[in-house]
């Protein structure tokens, strides 16, 4: 018996090499590396002034001659002033970075398309694929939405056992044992949620070049993936145990070489931060000089964030080329694979034979 998910390894490979490859195009990795880093996956305020002092000996304004009802009403307005405005500082940006995260999140979603079409072609074109995808992008959003807050309700119905317990033995001997007992069974819910969540994340995974290809929803692509499971679930399992020893082994190697590059690029942008530091010291006052650093230093983390996911792009693509690939096999998707449409032009052409290809295979 042939197991896909080996099967599927080869392809991958060659696939990978010639997206990246043939030819070496710099503006294609940029657009790879932009997606994958969507996909995968941030006091008080107090103003102060100078007023008239009718005091010249003190330095600070005698403001006795205004009745006390009127500086007691000013100072309780301004102390609430000061309260309400810190409050509504906090909520809003609270507000800001949750409607980031929604924003993001959706973003996201839809890349997930993009990412599978842009293989899918060979031809990396974010804006028309993202124009093209942003409903299934956000049916995606909003199952996996859905998803989270079913986990969190499930984390809170484990958790308030836990609770509970604790609020009526307290830490006593008895309490202390039942406490122990509940923190084994939580984390053991928890590891059975997290292998629940890994399952229906590699469902979800599947059923979105199976909802491109041919066109449907992303709910009636999923049931797709259930009803194929049903029948060829052994496939499945192996599939799940080669891709945690891939994504091990691919982890490894894309951790080593992020490490090595990183390593070399913060040292050399440490020798150049220092020297342009005691060079700009004598020259620049200290409130502009420190302005420039941290400038500085938030441009080159947006660097290093850049060149850790060019350094990861080209392993996200082998691994996505891998889960197609499988797909292609297990589930019998036609996609408009940009080498089998190669093939199949050099087939009608006259260039190639249908034996010839056979016998390679």
């Amino acid at each position: 018996m042939s197991w896909y998910v080996i099967d599927a390894v080869d392809r991958a490979i060659e696939r990978t090499r010639t997206c990246l490859f043939e030819p070496l195009d710099f503006m294609k990795w940029l657009k790879l590396a932009i997606i994958v880093l969507f996909i995968g996956g941030i006091g008080s305020f107090n103003s102060g002034g100078n007023g008239s002092s009718f005091d010249s000996s003190s330095g600070n304004a005698d403001f006795s001659w205004v009745p006390n009802g009127f500086t007691d009403f000013m100072s309780d307005f301004a102390h609430n002033l000061s309260s309400y405005s810190e409050m509504a500082l906090i909520l809003g940006i609270l507000a800001i970075i949750f409607v980031l995260v929604i924003i993001l999140g959706y973003i996201g979603s839809v890349m997930e398309f993009v990412f599978v079409e842009s293989l899918v072609s060979n031809n990396v074109r974010v804006r028309k694929y993202f124009k093209k995808y942003m409903g299934k992008g956000l049916s995606l959003y909003i199952l996996r939405l859905v998803l989270m807050v079913l986990v969190l309700l499930t984390m809170a119905i484990v958790a308030l056992p836990f609770i509970f317990v604790i609020g009526e033995s307290g830490f006593d001997s008895g309490g202390a044992l039942a406490i122990i007992g509940m923190i084994f069974g939580f984390i053991t819910a928890v590891v059975l949620l997290v292998i629940v969540l890994g399952i229906l994340g590699s469902f979800i995974n599947m059923a979105i070049p199976v909802s491109m290809y041919p066109n449907s929803g992303i709910l009636s692509a999923l049931g797709g993936v259930f009803r194929q499971f049903r029948t060829d679930w052994k496939q499945v399992i192996i599939y799940w145990i080669g891709r945690a020893v891939l994504g091990l082994v691919v982890a490894i190697i894309a951790g080593i070489l992020s490490l090595i590059i990183l390593v070399i690029l913060l040292l050399v942008l440490g020798l150049i931060d220092l020297a342009f530091y005691f060079i700009l010291k004598a020259i620049l006052p200290e409130l502009l000089l420190w302005s420039l650093v941290v400038a500085v230093l938030v441009v080159q983390i947006l660097l290093l964030i850049f060149v850790s996911a060019m350094i990861s792009m080209p392993f996200s693509v082998f691994m996505k080329y891998h889960m197609l690939g499988f797909m292609e096999k297990w589930y019998n998707l036609k996609m408009p694979m940009f080498d089998e449409q190669q093939v199949f032009y050099a087939i009608s052409t006259g260039q190639l034979s249908e034996g010839t290809i056979k016998s390679d295979e």
